[in-house]
């Protein structure tokens, strides 16, 4: 079993690819490479879950979910540092 200190940081490491996955999507809706996800309209579930309004894309989307990744990314950053300092450093709140 891995440590926690370990377990944030693998997570951290796999945000972060998340993170360049759904910028090279961007960049290829950008290009006009992915022309399929122009013609996706977002369920109203997503676009509930997600606070989009009726208009938003795909890429729109995609934003959020990256944004997301990002934040998860350094959250579990954060919380590897934590564990690595026996949480002496850190404030959690």
């Amino acid at each position: 079993m891995l440590s926690p200190k370990i377990a944030h940081k693998i997570v951290s490491y796999l945000e972060e690819e998340a993170v360049y996955t759904y910028s090279h999507v961007l960049e290829e809706i950008d290009a006009g490479k992915l022309p399929l996800f122009e013609l996706y309209k977002l369920t109203p579930e997503v676009r509930k879950y997600w606070n989009l309004d009726e208009n938003a894309t795909f890429r729109d989307l995609i934003l959020c979910i990256r944004a997301d990744e990002a934040c998860h990314r350094e959250v579990n950053k954060d919380l590897s540092e934590m564990y690595k300092n026996g949480f002496k450093e850190k404030n959690i709140y």
